[in-house]
């Protein structure tokens, strides 16, 4: 693995609350958990879509510091590589989230079941960098603290602050659903739910009375105050499923968010 060990200090230098496991880490304990999320042998660092133009998506990610939350944080182990060894290979889709997610779905089916077995989330075996499967499902990797808290009032004191300590339970509660949702064919987010989800926009898939739907969730992270994240589903189908009222329990289920 190309690991650039000057990013790694680069790193705990400005994310001293970076933990492992809950455990505060040293460069190599980093050096060590990033090698285990590498698939041996694979050249793939990370798949994704650009969501926009690929020369503006690849600019957001130069332009974010190391440490910091945006604006295109998502695949931040790159970060950690020596970048001179690294190529952007891309192609124009018509769908692309279909495509990423095909793309994902070879890569997987490709690799070896030793080579599975060896990573730190054998149940997550997409490439180094991808910290999702494009459903959702997130790779327990047990980083925390490698980027800016969500807000100023989060603790950056170490493994017992509130980014160091937190912890995906695969539950969370929605805002409550207003007819001004409804309208809109969204379902709203709060902040202390949001690590449910994606850390950047993406294309997701909702389970609402027993069936699946393509959704799109955006975090909304942009600006001085944090906003709660969105997830669109379209006004026919959530007006199917949902009525106006209180918040409601969302379930990270691995293939999807199902509601409750």
């Amino acid at each position: 693995m190309p690991l650039d060990l000057a990013a790694v200090n680069s790193l705990l230098e400005v994310r001293p609350e970076t933990t492992i496991d809950g455990d505060q880490a040293d460069a190599q304990q980093v050096g060590n958990r990033l090698n285990a999320m590498w698939p041996a042998g694979e050249p793939v660092v990370y798949i994704g879509l650009a969501g926009t133009s690929t020369h503006q998506r690849v600019g957001q990610f130069y332009e974010t510091a190391i440490g910091a939350r945006g604006p295109h944080a998502g695949g931040w182990p790159v970060q950690m590589l020596d970048t001179a060894r690294l190529w952007v290979h891309y192609g124009p889709a018509d769908a692309p989230a279909v495509a990423e997610a095909a793309m994902v779905d070879r890569f997987v089916e490709g690799l070896a079941g030793d080579v599975r077995r060896s990573l730190i989330d054998p149940a997550t075996p997409v490439p180094f960098a991808n910290l999702t499967f494009p459903t959702g499902r997130r790779k327990i990797h047990g980083f925390r603290g490698v980027k800016a808290p969500r807000n100023v009032s989060e603790s950056r004191g170490g493994p017992t602050g509130t980014e160091g300590a937190a912890v995906v339970t695969g539950f969370g509660r929605t805002q409550g659903l207003t007819d001004a949702d409804l309208a809109a064919g969204q379902i709203r987010i709060p902040r202390e739910s949001k690590q449910l989800f994606p850390e950047s926009k993406f294309e997701i898939k909702v389970e609402l009375g027993g069936e699946m739907y393509p959704a799109s969730w955006d975090p909304r992270e942009g600006g001085d105050k944090e906003r709660s994240g969105v997830i669109r589903v379209g006004r026919e189908v959530l007006t199917r499923h949902m009525s106006a009222s209180g918040s409601r329990i969302v379930e990270d289920t691995g293939r999807g968010y199902r509601f409750l």
